[in-house]
């Protein structure tokens, strides 16, 4: 599985979770099997200084990365609806924590 996360930094899993979706600088994506980590990787974000359109170039981004579910704070319903049409996932984050606190949370939640 293939979790992205906007994140603000290149820092992997000591990234904080930005507070928007489609403008956030940097995407974290962290791939897990049997719910351990087993990589990280933190991408650009092509979209995150266009004035408009940014949603669905940053979901194409995650689409390409083969990602399965987002991880975010703000998310606007378009973006949302185009990623469900990429059959990625959508979990809401705490904005600010970061991303291997992130990560813990989702995984007791059991999803």
């Amino acid at each position: 599985m293939r979790i992205a996360i906007p994140t603000l930094g290149t820092r992997k899993l000591s990234n904080k979770v930005a507070d928007t979706f489609s403008r956030a600088p940097t995407f974290t994506i962290v791939s897990l099997k049997d719910l351990e980590i087993v990589d990280v990787e933190t991408i650009e974000n092509p979209a995150s200084s266009l004035e408009k359109g940014a949603g669905p170039i940053a979901a194409r981004t995650l689409k390409n990365k083969n990602v399965d579910l987002l991880i975010t704070g703000e998310l606007g319903p378009g973006a949302r609806n185009i990623l469900e049409d990429f059959n990625i996932t959508t979990y809401r984050a705490h904005i600010g924590k970061k991303v291997n606190e992130t990560i813990e949370e989702w995984k007791k939640l059991g999803l």
